[in-house]
């Protein structure tokens, strides 16, 4: 049974039964309907005393119950959206949207080091069934599962939006990611993120669903710490000492991979592997070339240069290959990016990738090389400028409006926490604005003036 949650006031019975919910109740069970109020107390508390936003309201209701990483729970969610007649909306607002859930926990230090906690749910026509529902959140594509990200770290509340947003020029699919606001419980939570989540699906990586007899089959990988998810594979650079950390298969599924698949993903990576780490990698004709998007990595590989971000190639690494294609990236996880990186300073003179996993090969190609400096210069000249970045900040900040100014009320206090490291903590909004202003300026200073010295590291 669908539990409505209503938030801040009472609804008469027309307008009850008017909610576009995603399932049909009996008559008899509407009397049944609970209500779940917005906790104002814990508003006042929080000094939080206006509440009219443009941005989109989400509610979830676990109904009390305690949600975990591990297992996922049901849950009810409620999406409040600004009517195109008013210029704000509000908590109290009737939903435009109910739906029955699944949500979970999920992230790796975030889980463990952040109070403001990060979620993956999944709609649903119904509870307790595997009838998915696809909806098209906030206007993006139809789909049923989503990531709700909440910015802790990044005290700008901008920089996974500002990359993926960035990364649309780049690549042939990257998340699309909207702002909202959170009520977990009656509770507000602040500022968080609707992200696409990385899935093979129509909307998302168009790759072909059906694998054939040999075990061969379209896959989605991620590059993890070790023991941290299911379905893990030893390839040919992890047991020889060559890469780090460990490859999980993302896609086929835990419920639908089949052992033959497996042993066919685990070869197919290794066979690459081999090539790339042997004494032959450069052979034009059955070198590393042929097993890789070479555009696709050159411009995976600028992205991350350009915004420092250390765990790439290393952590929240996705890479996926269709049948009969080769192997590509996508991006994932920017909150530590622009010198926001917990315990370690980056360094705005140096290549961050140049160590990577698999790039730590590829930059002793000239002709991988020549690909980087070229389409880096080709960049520069159009929408990588500090000016449009910059543009794109202001454009989020506008969007955000007051909600900033809410999420801190309630996550004020993590400026007085020792996260980053060093004289690198950040005390105050205004301050994270600044700071990530000089790292873009920075780090475009560095590379426009040292992007040809990976040329020192080639080979032939």
């Amino acid at each position: 049974m669908l539990s409505v949650i209503v938030i801040g006031a009472s609804i008469a019975k027309n307008e009850l039964e008017s909610i576009n919910t995603s399932s049909n109740l009996e008559d008899k069970d509407k009397k049944n309907y609970k209500f779940m109020e917005v906790d104002k107390n814990y508003l006042t508390e929080n000094s939080i005393n206006n509440f009219d936003t443009r941005l989109p309201i989400m509610m979830l209701d676990t109904h009390n119950q305690r949600l975990t990483k591990e297992n996922t729970t049901w849950i009810d969610i409620a999406l409040i959206e600004k009517d195109k007649s008013k210029s704000f909306h509000n908590f109290f607002d009737k939903p435009t949207f109910v739906s029955p859930a699944t949500a979970n926990l999920r992230g790796a230090s975030s889980y463990t080091l952040f109070d403001k906690k990060q979620y993956r749910i999944k709609f649903y026509k119904e509870k307790m069934t595997n009838k998915e529902k696809e909806i098209d959140l906030f206007g993006m594509n139809k789909h049923s599962e989503w990531i709700l990200n909440g910015p802790f770290l990044d005290k700008t509340l901008v920089r996974n939006k500002l990359v993926y947003d960035i990364s649309k020029e780049l690549f042939e699919w990257s998340p699309n990611a909207k702002y909202l606001e959170l009520f977990v419980d009656g509770k507000y939570q602040g500022v968080y993120l609707a992200i696409e989540s990385i899935d093979r699906s129509e909307s998302r990586l168009n790759l072909n669903k059906f694998g054939l007899l040999s075990g061969q089959t379209a896959y989605i990988l991620k590059r993890e710490r070790l023991n941290s998810d299911n379905n893990p594979i030893d390839t040919y650079g992890k047991l020889q000492g060559y890469t780090s950390n460990q490859l999980y298969i993302e896609y086929p599924t835990k419920n639908r991979l089949t052992t033959v698949q497996k042993n066919w993903i685990e070869k197919d990576i290794s066979k690459f592997e081999r090539v790339l780490y042997s004494k032959d990698f450069l052979d034009k004709d059955e070198g590393y070339h042929k097993y890789i998007d070479m555009d696709n990595f050159v411009d995976y590989f600028i992205l991350n240069e350009v915004v420092m971000n250390y765990d790439a190639s290393l952590l929240s690494t996705y890479i996926y290959k269709d049948i009969n294609d080769v192997l590509k990236l996508t991006v994932w996880d920017y909150n530590n990016c622009y010198d926001n990186f917990m315990g370690k300073e980056i360094k705005f003179d140096t290549f961050i990738l140049k160590n990577g996993i698999w790039f730590d090969r590829l930059l002793k190609d000239r002709a991988f090389v020549d690909k980087v400096v070229k389409r880096y210069y080709e960049l520069r000249q159009s929408n990588f400028t500090k000016e449009n970045f910059l543009k794109m900040i202001t454009s989020y900040n506008s969007e955000l409006g007051a909600s900033v100014d809410r999420n801190f009320k309630i996550w004020g206090y993590s400026f007085n926490l020792k996260l980053i490291g060093g004289n690198r903590d950040i005390t105050s909004y205004e301050q994270a604005n600044v700071q990530l202003y000089n790292a873009i300026d920075k780090r475009f200073k560095f590379l426009d003036e040292n992007i040809e010295d990976l040329y020192q590291n080639c080979i032939n």
